[in-house]
């Protein structure tokens, strides 16, 4: 039924930017352009493997989702009351909200991708609402490992406590073997702060109700 929703022009009326852009009724500017690029690296960001950016064999503009399921790690969030409980855990797919899923244990964390139209509008990002900028929720996603201290807490031990939002039996179900998320901790992001300006620059390209000037048009 979600898919059918996204599809429907009455759920989303394509008017950001960038759907004319793709419709050639104006053009990125150029850091919107190197955003995008960096968006669809799949050296880089990588994003446009799971939040798909092309135009459809129909003609359709994208969604910006696979409908996909992922385990990014992203930190537990002491926001959320819920989380009082040390032995409480949002596991996606396998529960506790969602139940049908819940015997196979390689689908705990997983998380569908949400689309990324709008995205620039929210007020929380992932799963758990851990993020309230886009700035943070893509310097997290570039630095997890890079510099997993600068957003897991330590443990009793001193040690970082990377994936701390999930049971530490289950951890090995996020991901990390796609890019950006096979970095070391001490080796460079894939995107420097210039980098997540332009990113951050290509997705406000996707809010919707965008004024089209009329020199614009063709």
């Amino acid at each position: 039924i979600e898919r059918f929703e996204l599809e429907d022009p009455s759920f989303h009326p394509y008017t950001s930017k960038f759907d004319y852009y793709l419709d050639r009724k104006v053009q990125l500017t150029a850091q919107e352009l190197r955003g995008k690029k960096l968006f669809d690296s799949p050296t880089g960001g990588n994003c446009a493997s799971c939040h798909i950016d092309q135009v459809g064999v129909d003609g359709s503009h994208p969604l910006f989702t696979d409908f996909n399921f992922q385990a990014l790690g992203v930190p537990r969030n002491p926001e959320l009351r819920a989380n009082a409980d040390p032995k409480y855990f949002d596991m996606g797919l396998c529960g506790p909200l969602r139940t049908d899923q819940a015997s196979d244990k390689s689908n705990c964390g997983l998380f569908k991708s949400v689309s990324l139209r709008n995205t620039a509008t929210r007020q929380v990002f992932f799963h758990n609402g851990r993020f309230h900028t886009l700035k943070d929720a893509l310097r997290f996603y570039v630095q997890r490992d890079t510099n997993p201290a600068k957003w897991y807490p330590k443990d009793a031990h001193g040690k970082v406590d990377k994936f701390n939002d999930l049971p530490v039996a289950l951890r090995v179900n996020v991901d990390t073997t796609d890019e950006p998320l096979t970095r070391k901790a001490g080796e460079r992001p894939v995107w420097s702060e210039q980098d997540i300006d332009d990113v951050a620059a290509f997705l406000a390209t996707l809010n919707d109700d965008y004024v089209l000037k009329p020199k614009q048009s063709k």
